[in-house]
């Protein structure tokens, strides 16, 4: 290991700190650049010069990976490079950003929830963890770069997983191949793209469209009606949302002997191929702890949020909260990123979002325990705070009615409309 290198392994240096740390002068630093070869990789001109030193992961051929986007049409377009450097950092040229770990937008195509635990045992010679949350930054590097070719969002990473993407169009199927689906599923094999959620779900491509299907066995006991019940309480809530005039995403529930299914239209899917860009509010956002209204009121003063898209989502919270959904995670608010700038000259960090259509909002309050057990689970009516005064009065209106209807609505158990009985006076 030279000196030059030494002074690189915890990460990216500017050049001008290298000179000094050196005793060199900045054409003495070039020619040891030069010398190291392609090991050293430069970051920026001028005065903003940096360098990193490239780091080797175990399972890649190389340690820089073409990014592509797929575009509306379902063309993918090269949009640069990324770095895999010392230090746990990685560079997105030419656009220059250095992250500490992973882009946020890559980060966030990491495999999770339900069909992300089966993503290991569908992929073995990947040699990744059985479990995602033992996974490292490399082990996502290696699933993204190699299976990567159709996950949430428009952003492939890889030769191997573009080429992929190219040799593997989605295959139509029908609204009758899905019982077979759920139990390929339940066995922890389910078709379809590595979306997170952790209730069981599936993909599937059907009259030109892109779905996650979710799924509940049909049974008599409490906890089989209750997850049938959920199903169609998140089905009438996006209808709720969208009867209101807000977007929330297309759903429709389907029954068979076995199970009832619910079919969610992807929206970041367009026709056959097409995809657009997609990113979580947790990627998003640099605070995990905040609420969705709270991160809204931050994005909103950041201009990174519409002041309208802000006011939707302290909805979204307000009306979950409402309806007693306490699955409130940043991972279940979508965004659409914008980015500046075209193919590799496109700028690694979005400049704007706008906020995607609702989803995954149902009364969590209410599902069974791992156990299939279900405790009594009081309803208290919540209060509003700073960031969702100005919206509560609408979504209790909203939440009204969902709960409304699924106490008239023979859809549901006995039990269920017992709950949304009581719920319903609570709030009146």
């Amino acid at each position: 290991m030279s000196a030059l290198t030494d002074q690189l392994q915890h990460g990216v240096v500017p050049a001008g700190r290298l000179t000094k740390a050196l005793g060199i002068s900045p054409q003495t630093l070039m020619s040891r650049v030069r010398a190291e070869g392609d090991s050293i990789v430069r970051i920026g001109r001028g005065r903003a010069t940096r360098y990193g030193l490239r780091r080797v992961v175990p399972g890649l051929a190389r340690s820089d990976l073409p990014l592509f986007r797929v575009d509306g049409t379902g063309r993918p377009d090269p949009v640069g490079r990324l770095f895999i450097l010392a230090g746990n950092e990685t560079a997105w040229l030419p656009s220059g950003v250095v992250f500490a770990g992973l882009p946020p937008e890559v980060a966030d195509m990491q495999p999770s929830g339900f069909m992300g635990r089966a993503f290991a045992n569908r992929h073995p010679d990947l040699r990744v963890p059985r479990r995602i949350s033992d996974w490292s930054d490399d082990h996502t590097l290696v699933a993204l770069a190699r299976r990567g070719e159709d996950l949430p969002g428009n952003l492939i990473l890889g030769d191997e997983s573009i080429e992929r993407w190219f040799s593997d169009p989605p295959t139509p199927v029908g609204r009758g191949d899905y019982p077979d689906f759920a139990e390929a599923a339940t066995a922890g094999d389910p078709p379809g793209s590595s979306a997170g959620g952790e209730r069981p779900k599936f993909g599937s491509y059907r009259e030109g469209r892109h779905y996650l299907v979710k799924f509940a066995a049909q049974g008599d006991s409490a906890s089989a009606l209750r997850w049938l019940d959920l199903l169609s309480l998140e089905a009438l809530a996006l209808e709720v949302l969208r009867d209101g005039g807000l977007a929330a995403a297309n759903a429709s529930l389907i029954e068979t002997p076995s199970y009832r299914f619910l079919e969610v239209e992807r929206f970041d899917r367009i026709g056959e191929r097409g995809r657009r860009a997609m990113m979580t509010l947790a990627a998003a956002h640099d605070d995990l702890s905040d609420t969705w209204a709270r991160a809204a009121t931050r994005l909103a003063a950041l201009r990174l949020l519409s002041t309208e898209d802000a006011r939707r989502l302290q909805l979204y919270e307000a009306f979950a909260r409402l309806i007693a959904n306490e699955d409130r995670h940043q991972q279940n608010i979508a965004l659409f990123p914008e980015f500046s700038g075209e193919g590799e000259n496109m700028a690694a960090e979005p400049k704007r979002h706008t906020l995607a259509p609702a989803f995954d909002q149902l009364p969590m309050l209410y599902a069974p325990t791992s156990d299939g057990q279900l405790p009594d689970r009081e309803f208290v009516r919540p209060t509003p705070g700073a960031d969702t005064w100005d919206v509560w009065s609408q979504a209790c209106t909203l939440a009204t009615t969902f709960w409304r209807r699924a106490r008239e609505s023979d859809r549901f158990s006995t039990s269920m409309r017992e709950i949304a009985a009581n719920n319903l006076r609570a709030l009146s």
